[in-house]
């Protein structure tokens, strides 16, 4: 790992743009998620996460939804139900129209659809550590498992890092959560040149904040954390952002979630700087320290 990073690279890294306001969206009733799902994409939502809970029948919870007009995130526990939700899209004949990311629990297996070539197949969940280095060590094995196992089913290197996505979540700790993801952008382009690409691509990354519930900030709590963590996201370059309400039952908190990352990118106007960190010494320190001990302990294993 390098830290001397020239203008084009850093642009490469942490080039801010738009990102994609995901509301999360649970499918233990089909029929229900369905309904919440038009309800988020009707009021300014750019695409939906569904985490899927039980067994799936994709033509009902994904009914009346324009699959290609707008981004889809699937995670699941059971790689059956994500390879029937891929059936279904492949029914339609949009899957090279389709963008957004299956994410498999555990990223044990691979979705494997070759032919998805705006959508990531290969979703890694980067699994919450205390320490902020093991997260990323631990996605960077991940990865390099996924491409190894990709190209013995004949993908190149390069089609098989396109089809990597990374979903990864950010706390309460406003500069840690922007430095965590920030190395991981690095990195995963130094793994890319490790691969002899000639042309790396961004990383794309999810980021998702979880509700934060502290009694003595209540009633506002959640929300003032949740601004904090989409405002994280956003500054660290995150491709695509959800921010989980207190409640999924409650609606007036479902919106609020869903209004916050809108709010942050059509009124604190966050996305028209390209990278909003620029020049802050104790961000980019901060963010090689951690990418420098990350590929330290990333080589040792």
């Amino acid at each position: 790992y390098d830290r001397s990073d020239s203008v084009e690279e850093k642009k490469l890294r942490f080039s801010n743009a738009s990102w994609l306001n995901v509301p999360k969206v649970i499918v233990s009733d089909q029929k229900k998620a369905n309904d919440e799902a038009l309800i988020h994409l009707n009021a300014g939502a750019d695409g939906i996460w569904f985490e899927v809970l039980q067994a799936v029948e994709p033509n009902k919870f994904l009914n009346k939804i324009e699959l290609s007009a707008c981004s889809l995130f699937f995670s699941s526990k059971d790689e059956m139900q994500l390879n029937l939700v891929a059936d279904f899209i492949e029914s339609k004949s949009i899957n090279e129209k389709i963008t957004g990311a299956f994410f498999l629990g555990e990223n044990k297996n691979i979705i494997n659809r070759k032919t998805w070539r705006n959508f990531h197949t290969q979703g890694i969940i980067v699994n919450k550590n205390e320490d902020v280095v093991d997260e990323i060590v631990d996605s960077l094995l991940t990865t390099v498992d996924r491409v190894e196992r990709l190209m013995k089913e004949k993908f190149s290197a390069d089609e098989a890092f396109r089809s990597i996505a990374f979903s990864i979540s950010v706390n309460a700790d406003f500069f840690l959560s922007i430095a965590k993801i920030r190395a991981l952008k690095n990195l995963w382009i130094t793994l890319q040149e490790a691969y002899e690409i000639r042309n790396p691509i961004p990383a794309f990354i999810h980021g998702h904040s979880q509700p934060w519930i502290k009694e003595n900030f209540q009633p506002h709590g959640s929300m003032l954390k949740q601004t904090t963590a989409g405002m994280a996201c956003a500054m660290s370059g995150c491709n695509a952002i959800t921010v989980e309400p207190e409640s999924f039952d409650n609606k007036m908190m479902s919106r609020i979630a869903r209004n916050t990352v809108l709010m942050l990118r059509e009124e604190s106007h966050l996305a028209k700087v390209n990278d909003p960190l620029a020049g802050s010494f104790y961000v980019d320190a901060l963010t090689h320290q951690i990418a420098g001990e990350a590929w330290k302990r990333f080589q040792q294993r």
